[in-house]
Parts: C-alpha cells; structure tokens; sequence
C-alpha cells in the first residue's frame, strides 16, 4: 500500500511557486489536489520561503554557496557556451545527491523534468520511481547515455504529449513500455472570461484604449518561442489594421530572471512601432487570468517543437481566440479553424495572414473561443489530471478539488 509520496522538481525554482515557472506552477496544482487522509505527500524543491498548502510537507533544498557561483555564470551565458552546461551539471549533481537523501524512505519518487536526478536515488525493495516530462530533454544528444542509464530506474516515464512520448521512444526504444501521456490541465473557473472586471484587476498593469484590438503573448523571451518572429509579423499587422496592439508578457526564464540580449533584441526590433506594443515583464497567474481575459486574440509564435505548453490550455479555458504555431504537441490539442488557428511554425508571412484573416472575422474568433472553452471544460481538467496520475502511481484516496 502507498502511504507517502515525494514530488521532486528541479534545482532552480522553488514551489509554491512564488518565482513562477510553468512545471512549478503544475506541481503546485496537481500536488494539493493528491492530498487524502492517510497519505503523506511532500514537495522538494528549493526553499520558497512562504507558507504552502495544507496537508503537504515542504522540503527545501537550500542554495550552496558554489551552486549559486555556478548559477549566476549559467544566467550570463548563451547555450553555446560550455559552461552553461557545466553549471548546470554542477547544480544538478549537488541538488540530486540532497534530494536522493530527502527521499529515500517514500514509497513513491515522483520526479518533474529532470532525468539526471534519477542517477543518484538508491532505489529501494518496493519503492516506485516516476518521471514525468514536460519537455523534450531527453532527446539531447550530449546527455543520452546518462539518461539511458537513470531511465534504467524509471517505473513509469509520463509524457505531456504524444509528441514527447514518440520522440523518446524514439531514442530509447528498449524503455517503449515504460513511457505513456497524460495530458496537462487547467482549472476552467481561473482561467475564463471576466467581461469588466478584467479592466478593473489589470489597472496600473496595462492602459487599455477604447476602441482598439489587442494581442497578447505569453510565455519566456526566449529564441525558441519565437517572440521575434510575431514582432516582424505584427509590423505588417499593424500596417494593415492600425488599431490593433500587441502585449508581450514574460521573461527569460521567470521572475527576477536576468535581462538576456535576446531581451534586448526584441525590444530594438519593436523601436520602429514601439507605441503599439507593450512590454509587461513577468506576471503572476493573479493577473495573467484576468489578461487572457480582456485582450482579443492569444498568439503562440512557437519555432521549436513545443510540446504543448499551459499557456495553450489557459489561453482556450479563457474564451478568448487562440492563433499558435503547429508544433509539437499543440495539434492534439488545438484543431485548426475549430477551437483555435494552426500556422506554420517561423512563417512571417502565414502568421500575419491568420491573425489578419481571423480578426477580420469576429463570428469566427467568437466561435473558436466558445469550441476551446467547452474542449477545456470537458477534458482537461485538474480532476482528470490526478485521476491519471493517481492510477499510475497505483494510489488511491479522494481527491481534493
């Protein structure tokens, strides 16, 4: 019988997850809904320095003095640089081998996104271990044979997509039976339309004018998501449509994170219409709920094979039109022209013409939203999640909503 559970995430954010992160964000959501009387459930993660939820134990790992060394030269450097890599293999092997001791006694290891932390558990007679992957790591040809080695441990590999799962297997076809999806959720009563109050909340956040229309990104300013690629596209959009502005909210990575050159970039390329676009920074769930809300179209300009990020599943859940690159795992959520629009990944010129096409036609926009509303609604909530979740790690026990 499993009577205690450790949730592992890893070694940069802490959860609660008060610097946000979107795997943090995802623990703390399916984590309180696992509590059941009888049932011991901890979280480890960095210290969060704040109350948690009721029910669950908190085991923070805290910062060393050379992890933090390590930490600010992979804060200042590209991912072509060695010694970003071996900062992070530095922080790893440290964070794990605490880990590994943290959670020796559970019966059941439940780690996020980081199969290296597998190398350093001593499993035990009885005690399960699973890895569940919001990313496509494992498929990073430098760290294969070490993940071929920690996935020896693995119980149970669980995928956010389909995409995920076949890119694995894929590499490691010898673990095939190990690995299976579960979809991610959201909570449709956060996430969902706000009519007036949503202005209301966001006073002092973002100036909304009368009259105009507004798109919004969300997610880190990062290369791969492709932030470029929308301001190009929106140069043209607002030169065929002049009302419309564009809100980019997010990062480089969460909040307080160092201000990368990529950053800098994109603010230099939006110089030439900076009065139409808006740089939020971070912001927290509190207010991204009531932002997804108010604005007229989300637009996900992903280059890389995203394997279907929350902000997808929030963005539908808020009645509000979804335009995103097909990518990755996004088109098992989103079916073009249906619930959402699907454009080629990178394509400047495909995307103007969907935002353009779809704005243009407010039935269409109303009718997509409403259909990714219901699609939320009917199966991808938190409830289903844990269900899942509960039946692989073989627990049972009510749910907390």
């Amino acid at each position: 019988m499993v009577e205690s559970i450790a949730i592992v995430v890893p070694e940069l954010l802490p959860v609660p997850p008060v610097q946000g992160g979107a795997v943090e964000h995802w623990v703390d959501e399916a984590s309180r809904r696992l509590v059941s009387p009888g049932r011991r459930l901890a979280v480890v993660s960095r210290p969060a320095g704040v109350p948690g939820r009721e029910g669950i134990e908190y085991i923070g790992i805290p910062w060393a003095p050379l992890e933090k060394f390590f930490h600010r030269i992979k804060d200042r450097v590209t991912w072509k640089n060695p010694l970003r890599y071996l900062a992070k293999i530095q922080n790893v092997y440290s964070y794990g081998r605490r880990v590994a001791a943290a959670v020796k006694a559970y019966d059941v290891v439940y780690l996020h996104n980081e199969p290296n932390i597998l190398l350093f558990l001593n499993k035990r007679p009885g005690q399960k271990i699973v890895l569940h992957m919001h990313n496509d790591h494992l498929t990073m040809r430098l760290f294969r044979p070490f993940y071929r080695l920690a996935l020896a441990k693995a119980d149970h590999v669980i995928c956010v997509s389909d995409y995920i799962r076949r890119q694995a297997v894929a590499v490691f076809p010898e673990y095939a039976d190990r690995f299976c999806v579960v979809f991610n959720a959201t909570d449709p009563d956060v996430f969902k339309p706000y009519g007036d109050e949503a202005d209301h909340q966001l006073e002092g956040v973002v100036l909304f004018e009368a009259g105009k229309k507004y798109l919004l990104y969300v997610g880190r300013l990062t290369p791969v998501k492709g932030v470029h690629v929308l301001i190009d596209a929106f140069r043209e959009i607002h030169r065929k449509m002049p009302d419309v502005r564009l809100i980019i909210t997010g990062s480089s990575f969460f909040g307080g994170a160092a201000r990368t050159a990529y950053e800098q970039s994109l603010v230099k390329l939006a110089e030439p219409i900076n009065d139409a676009i808006l740089f939020t920074g971070y912001l927290p769930h509190e207010k991204l709920k009531y932002l997804y809300s108010r604005v007229d179209m989300i637009v996900l300009p992903s280059v890389w094979q995203d394997p279907c990020p929350l902000v997808v599943l929030e963005a539908m859940a808020s009645g509000t039109c979804l335009v995103s690159s097909a990518v990755g795992g996004v088109p098992e959520v989103v079916e073009s022209e249906t619930n959402g629009l699907l454009v080629e990944a990178g394509n400047v010129d495909a995307l103007i013409q969907g935002v353009c096409n779809a704005l243009a036609d407010e039935q269409a926009m109303t009718r997509m939203a409403f259909s990714a509303r219901e699609k939320v609604i009917a199966g991808y909530s938190w409830k289903r999640l844990v269900l899942e979740i509960e039946k692989i790690l073989n627990v049972d026990g009510p749910i907390g909503i």
